[in-house]
């Protein structure tokens, strides 16, 4: 049957409390993630019967409601209701505080999610560009090439600008302010005779380190919402047009080129650099570890406080190997839906497994986890166990990624060609990942059903 959106997001909204009820909602990839005033009037209940939801996940930082990858049409239909007075309004309550870490791991999925199909469709394209490199099928100097080039570079290198528009509405701060003062940030990577360094009071300042830029960029913007907002109490309405936006530039762009930005500058080197430590500390169980646990925390919803690190790792270093172990752990619940394929037990059990597994197939797992295999917990660990066998296989081998992959799947196995390219490596590793955990499966299920049968034929009649 097919769904209504329109329907599906009225009653989510209603049965989540109202609008009065909702601080912030964004959506990722398959979730719907909201932060809540007040969660204990939500109805769970009714809200997991809904036609088209998958699953409530309700952790300490968001309440998140997995609809699958057409959540952005339940989010479309959300936003573009007229009426909302018409639903139930929320019982009164108090605003529940969340700890720090929680605020933490709730704003960086605010900031990051909303462009997640973006970044995902750039590494798809920016693989192509990896092919036509290594491969030599166009020469780097022609039209084809210098296009596909600039389609795939551009986005990364002025991801400032991209978290300048979800970090001000996250932050409460003007966007176009905060993409003026992201755009300054950048603006030293557009031209050659702009010094890469400048002193000021014997310290060396850099200009040129912001493209791709992720902690200075969130923390730039953060402090301009603080500025904003006091200039908007001091200033004169009557001027506040013209001088909110000049003395916010002028105040937070000196604060942050002088200091804000060479601090999280270095607090993003710090962040690489002791990743890399216990990485090399043991890269297999680095590995094994990383990846077989890597899809309990998008059960949980709380990847996103892990992956960021990947795009400060490949700012810092070049190279990252947090994706490379986390493909694993993808192929790895796929492998287990896969197989699950073959000992479903009807029809309808066949289909939600052949429907799970083309979603996983494209990195999304969240149907294959909360339709099959947690369901069937032996497959869930199935899967995690090849998703340990992959990891450890990337840790061994050193296995990098050279750009961010945000959707782990096998279009954008061309990232992992680089420098030191191994991503034959990483096919071998995403090839043990999902086999693993597809046969296990299989022979997990054909047990399961013999010892059913001789269960029946040796009963007495």
């Amino acid at each position: 049957m097919a769904i209504n959106f329109q329907v599906l997001a009225s009653d989510i909204i209603k049965h989540i409390g109202g609008y009065s009820n909702i601080e912030h909602v964004t959506h990722c990839a398959t979730r719907l993630r909201f932060t809540l005033k007040n969660v204990a009037i939500v109805d769970e209940q009714v809200l997991s019967e809904l036609q088209g939801v998958i699953k409530i996940v309700n952790t300490s930082s968001q309440f998140q409601i997995v609809i699958g990858p057409q959540v952005e049409k339940v989010f479309t239909a959300m936003t573009a209701l007229q009426n909302p007075a018409a639903l139930t309004d929320p019982l009164p309550g108090a605003t529940e505080k969340m700890s720090l870490f929680n605020r933490f791991l709730s704003n960086i999925s605010a900031i990051f999610t909303p462009y997640i199909g973006v970044l995902a469709g750039v590494g798809v394209v920016k693989g192509i560009v990896v092919l036509l490199q290594t491969m030599h099928w166009v020469a780097t100097d022609t039209y084809i090439f210098t296009v596909f080039n600039m389609l795939a570079s551009g986005v990364f290198t002025f991801l400032p600008l991209f978290i300048a528009i979800t970090a001000a509405e996250k932050f409460k701060t003007n966007r176009y302010i905060a993409l003026a003062l992201t755009a300054a940030m950048v603006f030293p990577l557009t031209d050659p005779s702009m010094p890469s360094t400048m002193s000021l009071f014997g310290l060396t300042l850099s200009l040129k380190i912001y493209g791709g830029a992720v902690i200075p960029a969130i923390f730039a913007v953060l402090f301009l919402s603080y500025v904003e907002r006091y200039l908007k109490k001091v200033i004169p309405e009557v001027a506040a047009l013209v001088f909110v936006p000049c003395l916010s530039l002028i105040i937070t762009g000196f604060v942050v080129f002088t200091f804000i930005g060479p601090v999280a500058d270095y607090i993003g080197i710090g962040i690489a650099n002791a990743y890399i430590w216990l990485y090399e500390l043991s890269p297999v169980l680095s590995g094994a570890l990383l990846a077989g646990i890597g899809q309990l925390f998008v059960v949980f919803g709380v990847h996103w406080g892990i992956i960021p690190l990947a795009l400060v790792n490949i700012q810092v270093h070049g190279y990252d190997t947090i994706m490379a172990m986390f493909m694993s752990a993808v192929m790895g619940q796929f492998g287990a839906v896969f197989g699950a394929i073959f000992i479903a037990r009807n029809a309808k059990d066949k289909q939600i497994a052949i429907s799970a597994s083309i979603s996983a197939f494209f990195g999304i797992t969240e149907p294959a986890l909360y339709g099959v295999t947690l369901k069937y917990r032996m497959l869930f660990i199935f899967g995690c166990i090849g998703a340990s066998l992959g990891g450890a296989i990337t840790g061994l081998l050193r296995v990098k990624t050279y750009s961010f992959l945000p959707v782990l799947n096998v279009f954008e196995l061309g990232l992992f060609s680089g420098p030191e390219s191994k991503m034959i490596y990483e096919v071998i590793a995403i090839a043990v990942a999902f086999s693993v955990p597809a046969i296990l499966t299989v022979v997990y299920g054909k047990t399961l059903m013999k010892r059913s049968l001789a269960t029946q034929l040796t009963q007495p009649k």
